[in-house]
């Protein structure tokens, strides 16, 4: 899939919005490429000098008058040119953006990528680090990556064992074989019998396969032997569920975080110290990363508040890629709103596909 195929599949819920007209929609683009090219909010007269309109700076001037009052483009000064909005850059991302192709140079530059598996013995870990590190070079923004992961896989077994007085080991299976295991408080009095039955009781709400195992009327009695644990066996299933969904801290990899700094939008010290907090809780750009996981779309466009980081004016682009035993992953780029999203998709569709081929590999020989 090429990369105008993949966006056309990100944004196969958009509708087709018929507010433009033609010359509306070529003022939009040419308004947008400019920006993202140089910062500087675009004025008509210099407009006039590039656009593939044969109109007068004062036909531009209205046009841009008109997408303002339609909320696609604002003045950020009463002087000053205009720059598009959140609403400006979806319609472009959506409709009117031209995406690049990958050159041969850059080709090559990938292909490097995968030599690196054979030369750290398929090192999972090198190349994520090495694809990540590559995208933040080619494009200027900042890189982040989600490690494979399984997912919602359907529980095999759980089971709870005593380690002391007032606390026990609980330990989940999964069907591909993944184990996880976590300490949790319980009530001192608890006894090793009712350990085995909450075991039970848990094998047979999670684990699908498990249901067979059990007559019912044997659960139904377990039920009513310890009905007052029925607190504790509420949190053992939200630690169970919790723990299920959340990957690693150590599944995330970031780089290029210096390039924010590089962008005049990121002058300001009060957005500096917005980005540094946002970087500093790693754990919510792992939940960002892990929540889009559930996407089947190969390519996600967050703009501005879509986003879901908590600063505004950035946007996220993230391509989904496979890894071994059905796994999945994400790498993506942060960045401001004027980021050069057909650079962006195309970097990353191509770096997608490259891991993708590199990590299905590396799983079906072992």
């Amino acid at each position: 899939m090429n990369e105008s195929q993949l966006l056309q599949a990100a944004f196969a819920e958009a509708e087709a919005d018929n507010s433009l007209n033609e010359r509306q929609k070529t003022v939009l683009r040419e308004v947008c490429d400019t920006f993202i090219s140089t910062g500087i909010p675009v004025g008509s007269r210099n407009l006039s000098k590039s656009s593939q309109l044969t109109c007068s700076p004062a036909t531009l001037r209205n046009e841009m008058a008109d997408l303002e009052s339609m909320g696609y483009l604002y003045s950020p000064h009463t002087s000053a040119g205009r720059v598009p909005t959140e609403k400006g850059y979806r319609f472009y991302v959506n409709f009117l953006v031209e995406f690049e192709r990958i050159s041969q140079l850059e080709e090559s530059l990938i292909g490097k990528i995968a030599e690196l598996s054979h030369e750290t013995h398929n090192r999972q870990q090198d190349i994520l680090k090495s694809a990540i590190k590559y995208a933040c070079q080619k494009t200027n923004l900042a890189g982040i990556l989600l490690a494979p992961q399984h997912g919602k896989n359907p529980l095999r077994s759980i089971k709870l064992f005593r380690v002391l007085e007032n606390k026990a080991m609980l330990v989940t299976v999964d069907d591909f074989g993944n184990i996880n295991d976590q300490i949790v408080n319980i009530p001192g009095e608890t006894s090793d019998d009712i350990l085995e039955k909450l075991s039970i009781l848990l094998n047979a709400q999670l684990c699908q396969q498990q249901f067979h195992q059990y007559e019912q009327d044997y659960i139904e009695k377990t039920r009513h032997i310890i009905s007052r644990y029925n607190n504790l066996l509420s949190q053992l299933v939200k630690k169970v569920q919790d723990s299920s969904a959340d990957p690693d801290s150590d599944a995330l990899f970031l780089d290029g975080l210096v390039n924010f700094f590089d962008q005049p939008e990121f002058n300001d010290p009060d957005r500096i110290r917005q980005m540094v907090s946002l970087l500093d809780h790693k754990e919510n750009l792992l939940q960002l990363l892990a929540k889009s996981l559930d996407s089947k779309r190969e390519i996600v466009v967050k703009i501005g508040s879509d986003s879901g980081l908590a600063i505004k004016d950035i946007s996220l682009v993230s391509a989904r890629y496979r890894g071994p035993n059905s796994s999945v992953g994400r790498i993506g780029l942060i960045g401001p709103l004027r980021m050069d999203y057909g650079r962006v998709v195309a970097t990353l569709s191509r770096l997608s596909n490259t891991l993708s081929t590199l990590l299905v590999g590396q799983g079906e020989a072992k």
